[in-house]
């Protein structure tokens, strides 16, 4: 059995915490104790692993000065204020510990250093200590050997003999002049150390010379010490000489009792004896702490047992301090330690009991990420995933980490049930604590289970708002749910093998009821329009525009009556002077009456001579407006505030020809004024371009009318571009032409200018009347340059240029406005979605308004099955239809995975074999899997591949043996054949040589 009271120093092994605190950690020191006997350092808080500790706030100015600090220091620029950024609380302010200190605090080492301090200070002989420790001195040469000692030596070697077990030379000792009852500075006497040790026989010859078994001037009595050295035969001698089990400690706000002291030093047999002889294991006295607490805290799992198995055993007790309420299991989930955690579950320990700030033991053990402690709270004991601490937080708030294990324990609260939308009170989710954190993995694992990425927390920051900003490759996990939602089925039947599409439409509508498109205006609103291009998102838009258009129509043919009551209010009673002249007004006289009222129309009779028709007419427009204005003030709940209704440029108009309505009526002085006119023009201007843009937000004209203000938009600024140079030659011409009908001043001249910029040229400016006098030649030389310079640069090239570079690309236009025209309608949905679903409408029309608009009116989830070959299949268009048939097949030929390499090439060839836009689409959903769902991938599909791989260089490998073999034996053949050359050539020079020889001879 391992005792850990032998161990210098001993610390609590507790696993890495995933703390959320500031980057400046501080360390909890405790004070220095007077004895030496104990360690000198009490518990440090210290903080985890750097791959396990998350920061949340920035960095003091202190510390970034610091960082800044020294010769090739940077200068900041400061150019104003940076964007805000928004950081999470700390999750979790205070460590779980006990109030006391949890180092073993006696120890062999301790001792053994003590007393040789102690010989230290009173310049004794430390050969005197070796000397007994190595035998040299004995019970027969025990007076020779200390002959000359002092008393101060020869009470030391007392107690240092007893603590080496010499039980034989103590009787000697005493007769040389040692104390019996001899203590050193920290209060040990010999009766400590004999306990201390476990020598029985030295205890025993103690007790009998008659020293007090309860003896206790330091902090310990011998007792303590038999316990801290796990000494059981000590303690037995001990309690049977009336040895007091209920003596505390006497240390400074540090007092335990005795099964404390054996609890620290995992002395189990102790814990059994003391428990035999009736110490109270439910007792926190005097400390607040529990003999369990500090087990379980340790991780001591065998002096857990012991007891945990006493009859009378509390498991839920909890600390006696009345800061901190935390029970045994609170202290060893903190600890990450999964065996005590199961020890304290199997003996009734509530694992749905809290702490002081409202946290359960499986808080902590998601904190700790000990996922074996997860397991057992949730299997063993029924611990609710879901409960919430005083913050509204949950475990799955505290497992958010770095770690695998992190990863794991979120996957194991989710599929136990826990609520990954849950807010704190600061409106933050677990998706937002990952996201902040910058944990991709953490924040696609959310995301695929549910993860509402459009839920913002009290400052209005969303989760999509940080993921964008933190983790913008997560943002793909969102593309990925979408495609898992399109699932393609074959009929196995033979007779019946038409393929089914199903479109599931839960991922849309599992965050938003009753306004089914919440989700993805929240989606837009953050910017990240792109997703509206996703077939299963244009399938919704389709469906949900076609159980909700009906409502659009009869606004549209509202606001059509509207302005055409208005239009024709303005025409009758102001622009044509029609109501002043029915009334024979001295200024109407004045005013030469137009066409429509002239006598001899018939027409302008009767509106003379019937004057009451246009004040009917300004009646029934009165009526129209009121309804107008009763449906717009309705609309305002649909915005989050005032300010935002009134940045809507929609609102804006409608509000101007509502205002304009009666600023031109003729009620107030029952005449007419010219300045009405203005007002009214501009304001029939306004409502038939508004009534242009709501025929636009149609799913049938969206598409040109969003061209339509794009390319307008672009030519406007193209136009302010150029502006300055259609000035100058505004003015040149004035001077030019000083004359001139054209160009009687600025403003005239700048119009013109404008007409002749669009091609209409009239070359009479430029002519000579045939009476007048002719102007001067450099004048006139002037005028036909700068005429020619306006042609060629204005006429020619800036307006081509203008019109080419606007239309730039009509396929990249028309693509970005199909994309406007999805985001003009999911607003346009989510405006009427606003206007129907307002708290003010009658409880009778609420049934009548869900069933008529919503996709989805009894429950969160909408499957629809199509038949994307057949031709009759007409619930969708055939677009869409094509586009998820495309992701359904997709997803079929990689068998509902994300790693099948193979179908994953074969998919890409048939796709570009397409040539469509919406196949290049599907293919990048497809590239863009999440990494963390690659690394799910079963790893035996891995191994094959990698199999496959090693086979196929293994077969390159022998083709080059071969092709190397082949090489060298042509090699072979041609050193064979060269070898075979030289030969003859030498024998043949040889030959020639003694041939030659013999003629010389």
């Amino acid at each position: 059995m391992e005792n850990l009271g032998f161990k210098e120093g001993l610390a609590k092994p507790k696993r890495d915490r995933l703390t959320r605190v500031s980057s400046s950690t501080s360390t909890e020191n405790g004070e220095t104790e007077t004895t030496p006997l104990t360690t000198q350092n009490t518990r440090s808080v210290k903080p985890g692993a750097p791959h396990l500790r998350l920061k949340w706030r920035n960095l003091s100015l202190a510390v970034v000065e610091a960082q800044l600090a020294g010769k090739d220091r940077c200068d900041y620029m400061e150019v104003g204020q940076s964007p805000p950024a928004e950081f999470a609380p700390s999750v979790y302010e205070a460590l779980e510990e006990p109030s006391v200190q949890i180092t073993v605090q006696v120890c062999s080492d301790t001792i053994r250093e003590n007393l040789l301090e102690e010989m230290k200070m009173i310049n004794g002989r430390f050969k005197l200590f070796d000397d007994i420790e190595h035998e040299t001195i004995t019970p027969d040469n025990i007076v020779e050997s200390l002959e000359g000692s002092s008393k101060a030596e020869l009470n030391l070697c007392f107690l240092w003999a007893t603590f080496l077990k010499r039980h034989e030379l103590l009787e000697g000792l005493l007769q040389v002049g040692s104390e019996l009852n001899f203590v050193d500075s920290t209060g040990v006497s010999a009766l400590h150390l004999a306990a201390f040790s476990g020598c029985a026989k030295s205890t025993s010859f103690l007790i009998s010379r008659g020293v007090d078994v309860n003896f206790q001037i330091g902090a310990y009595t011998p007792l303590h010490c038999a316990a801290f050295g796990n000494s059981i035969e000590t303690a037995k001698i001990l309690i049977e000489h009336g040895g007091d089990l209920t003596i505390n400690t006497k240390k400074e706000n540090n007092e335990e009792c005795l099964l404390h002291c054996a609890v620290r030093a995992n002395a189990v047999d102790c814990v059994k004896l003391f428990i035999s002889h009736g110490a109270d294991v439910n007792s926190t006295k005097p400390s607040g702490t529990n003999p369990i607490h500090l087990a379980a805290d340790l991780g001591l799992v065998k002096c857990l047992k012991v007891l945990l198995n006493s009859p009378e055993v509390d498991p839920n007790i909890r600390l006696g301090s009345s800061v901190k309420e935390s029970t045994a299991l609170h202290l060893a989930a903190d600890g990450g330690n999964a065996e005590c955690v199961n020890l304290l579950l199997a003996k009734g320990a509530d694992a749905k009991l809290k702490n002081h700030r409202g946290l359960t033991a499986l808080h902590l053990a998601a904190r700790t990420t000990s996922l074996k402690s997860v397991e057992h709270l949730l299997r063993i004991g029924a611990a609710d995933p879901n409960a919430i601490d005083f913050d509204h937080r949950t475990p799955l708030h505290g497992a958010i980490g770095k770690t695998s294990i992190s990863f794991k324990i979120l996957e194991t609260l989710i599929a136990w049930g826990a609520n990954v939308n849950q807010q704190d009170i600061y409106g933050f989710t677990p998706l937002h604590l990952a996201a902040l954190d910058g944990l991709s993995d953490c924040v696609e694992t959310l995301i695929f289970h549910g993860a509402d990425v459009t839920i913002k927390t009290r400052k209005g920051t969303t989760a999509l708002n940080v993921i964008v900003r933190k983790t913008p490759a997560s943002l793909k996990m969102i593309n990925h749910k979408l495609d898992h939602a399109i699932t393609l089925h074959t009929h196995t039947v033979a007779s019946n093998r038409e393929m089914e599409l199903e479109l599931d439409f839960g991922p849309l509508l599992q965050h938003c009821h009753p306004r089914e498109i919440s989700y993805l205006k929240k989606i837009v609103e953050e910017n990240h329009k792109e997703i509206l291009t996703h077939p299963l998102c244009t399938a919704f838009l389709y469906l949900k525009w076609k159980k909700i258009r009906k409502y659009y129509i009869a606004r549209l043919i509202f606001c059509f009556i509207h302005i055409f009551f208005f239009s024709l209010y303005v025409l009758t009673a102001l622009a044509h002077n029609c109501y002043n002249s029915s009334k024979d007004m001295e200024e109407a006289a004045l005013i030469q009456a137009q066409e429509l009222c002239q006598k001899q129309s018939m027409f302008g009779d009767m509106l003379r001579s019937n004057p009451f028709v246009i004040e009917i007419q300004w009646w029934v427009l009165a009526a129209i407006t009121l309804v107008e204005i009763v449906r717009k003030l309705g609309g305002v709940s649909g915005y989050s505030s005032v300010k935002q209704y009134f940045m809507s440029f929609e609102n804006v108009i409608e509000w101007f020809v509502i205002g304009s309505v009666f600023v031109t009526s003729y009620i107030y002085t029952q005449r007419t004024y010219f300045w009405q006119n203005h007002i009214g023009a501009f304001a029939i201007l306004f409502g038939w371009t508004n009534l242009m843009l709501m025929v636009g937000q149609l799913p049938f004209f969206g598409v040109y009318v969003a061209m339509y203000t794009k390319v307008q938009t672009e030519f406007a600024k193209l136009f302010m571009a150029y502006f300055f140079v259609l000035i100058g030659f505004t003015i040149s011409f004035c001077i030019i032409f000083p004359d001139s009908p054209y160009f009687p001043n600025p403003f005239m001249a700048f119009i013109i200018v404008l007409i002749l910029m669009t091609g209409e040229i009239d070359l009479s400016m430029l002519a000579n009347e045939p009476d007048g006098k002719d102007p001067p030649v450099l004048l006139e030389i002037s005028a036909q340059i700068t005429f020619i310079l306006f042609l060629f640069f204005i006429t020619i090239i800036l307006m081509n240029l203008l019109v080419g570079v606007a239309v730039n690309d009509i396929e990249a236009l028309k693509e970005s406005a199909e994309l406007s025209k999805l985001v003009r309608q999911t607003e346009l949905i989510s405006y009427i979605e606003s206007a129907l679903f307002n708290k003010y409408i009658p409880k009778c029309l609420k049934k009548f308004v869900h069933e008529s608009a919503m996709v989805s009116p009894h429950a969160y989830r909408a499957i629809l099955c199509v038949k994307p070959q057949n031709p009759g299949e007409k619930r969708l268009p055939r677009e869409i239809l094509d586009e998820a048939l495309e992701v359904g097949k997709q997803r079929k030929d990689l068998d509902h995975t994300l790693s099948n390499q193979g179908s994953d090439t074969s998919l890409n060839s048939s796709f570009k074999r397409k040539g469509s836009r919406r196949s290049v689409r599907v293919l990048e959903r497809q590239e863009s899997v999440c990494p963390s769902l690659l690394r799910m991938d079963s790893s035996g599909i891995e191994v094959t591949k990698k199999m496959d791989d090693n086979a196929e260089k293994i077969d390159i490998l022998s083709n080059e043996v071969k092709e190397l073999k082949a090489i060298l034996h042509q090699n072979h053949s041609t050193l064979e054949h060269l070898l075979f050359v030289m030969t003859k050539s030498q024998e043949s020079t040889r030959k020639k040589s003694i041939k030659k020889g013999r003629i010389s001879d």
